[in-house]
C-alpha cells in the first residue's frame, strides 16, 4: 500500500455507549484496515491536535502558543502508560480487582479517589503504537512546532514555566500538514493500510476531521437515546443522573447531526446500532459499499445479547426525561 492509503482513514464517532467500539473492531477486522488502538485521544479530545492547531494558528500570543504545546505534550505523556506511575498505587488497583471483583476502570477510580493528587490514566494508546515509535513521533512533532525550547524556563505570572516552548506564527494550513504527517507516521509504522479511529467525540469534530483528511470516511453510530441514557448512568465516569444524561446526549446528537449535514454526503454514513444487531449482513454490506471494499468484516463480532436492545423501554424515569428536542431527533432517525 502506498503512503496515500494513510491519508484515507476511517473515523467512527457517536454519543458514547452507542456501538463505536464495536464498529471500530468491525472495520479493523477487515484486511484493508487496521485498528492499533481504541480511541486515539490525541486527535479531537482536549489538548489534542484540534486544540493545538486552534491555539497555534489563532491569536499571536507567545504564552498561548507555549501552553498549546505544553498541554499537548503533557497529554501525550499521560497516555504512554496505563494506570499510575506509582508502582504501589498500581498494586492497589490490582488488589482491588482481585479482592473485590472490580473492573479495571472501577478499581482505578477507587484508588484515584483515595489519592486525588496522583497522576494516572485509564488509556494508554502508546502501547498499541509501540512506545519507541510513539515517543519518536510525539517528539518530532514538538520539534517541528517549537523553534526554540528554553530548558531553563522563564518566570511568569504562573510561576516558573520550564521548559518554555517558543514557536513561530503558523498558518492553519501549515499546521494541518504537520498534524497529518504526525498521524500518518504514527499509524504508518504499524501498517501501511488505511487506519481506523473510534473515539466517540469524533462526531463532534467531524468538520475538523474532514479538514485534516479531506478524503476520510466517517461512520456515525447512533442508538436508541433511551438505551444510551440507561447505559450512561451505569458508568463509573458519569453521574447517576438520568436528566443530566438526557441533556448531555441530546446536545451531542443535535450538534453531531448539524455537523454531518454540512459535509458532502459521500463522506459520512449513519449506522443504527439496532440495525447492526438485528440485520448484521445487510448493514455490513452497506458499510462495505460506503468504504468501497468487499464485505470481509468479521460479523461474529456482533453479539445481540451484549447490545441490550430495548433495555430502557420499561424505565419510566428515562421515558419521562426525554425532551421534545430529543423526541424530534428520534423521529428523524426512526426511533419514534
Amino acid at each position: 500500500m502506498s503512503q496515500s492509503q494513510l491519508s484515507l482513514p476511517v473515523f467512527v464517532g457517536g454519543s458514547g455507549r452507542s456501538g463505536t467500539s464495536l464498529m471500530g473492531d468491525l472495520v479493523g477486522s477487515h484486511p484493508a484496515f487496521h485498528l492499533p488502538v481504541h480511541e486515539n485521544k490525541l486527535i479531537v479530545e482536549r489538548a489534542g491536535l484540534r486544540d493545538l492547531i486552534r491555539d497555534l494558528s489563532g491569536i499571536p500570543d507567545l504564552m498561548r502558543r507555549h501552553f498549546a504545546i505544553l498541554h499537548f505534550y503533557a497529554r501525550a505523556q499521560k497516555l504512554r502508560n496505563l494506570a499510575f506511575r506509582d508502582v504501589a498505587l498500581n498494586q492497589q488497583v490490582q488488589n482491588r480487582m482481585n479482592e473485590h471483583g472490580a473492573s479495571f476502570h472501577q478499581a482505578f477510580e477507587y484508588v484515584q479517589r483515595q489519592n486525588p493528587q496522583a497522576s494516572g490514566s485509564v488509556h494508554a494508546i502508546a502501547q498499541g503504537f509501540g512506545i519507541n515509535n510513539y515517543d519518536k513521533c510525539v517528539n518530532e512533532l514538538v520539534k517541528k512546532l517549537a523553534v526554540h525550547i528554553d530548558q531553563n524556563g522563564i518566570v511568569d505570572t504562573d510561576g516558573l514555566l520550564k521548559p518554555f516552548f517558543v514557536t513561530k506564527q503558523f498558518e492553519r494550513a501549515e499546521l494541518l500538514d504537520i498534524a497529518r504527517d504526525f498521524l500518518c507516521d504514527l499509524y504508518g509504522t504499524i501498517s501501511q493500510l488505511r487506519w481506523v479511529d473510534d473515539t466517540p467525540s469524533n462526531s463532534l469534530a467531524v468538520d475538523f476531521l474532514a479538514e485534516l483528511f479531506p478524503e476520510m470516511r466517517f461512520v456515525n453510530m447512533i442508538r436508541s437515546p433511551a438505551d444510551t441514557i440507561s447505559s450512561y448512568v451505569k458508568q463509573v465516569w458519569f453521574p447517576n443522573d438520568v436528566k443530566l444524561a438526557e441533556q448531555y446526549i441530546c446536545s451531542n446528537l443535535l450538534a453531531a447531526e448539524k455537523l454531518i449535514e454540512a459535509l458532502p454526503e459521500h463522506l459520512t454514513l449513519t449506522v443504527r446500532m439496532e440495525d447492526l444487531v438485528e440485520q448484521p449482513e445487510k448493514t455490513l454490506e452497506t458499510l462495505a459499499e460506503f468504504l468501497n471494499v468487499s464485505n470481509e468484516f468479521n460479523s461474529q463480532l456482533v453479539k445481540s445479547d451484549a447490545a441490550h436492545i430495548g433495555r430502557s423501554e420499561s424505565d419510566r424515569d428515562i421515558q419521562a426525561a426525554i425532551s421534545e428536542d430529543l423526541k424530534a431527533w428520534m423521529a428523524r432517525h426512526d426511533y419514534a
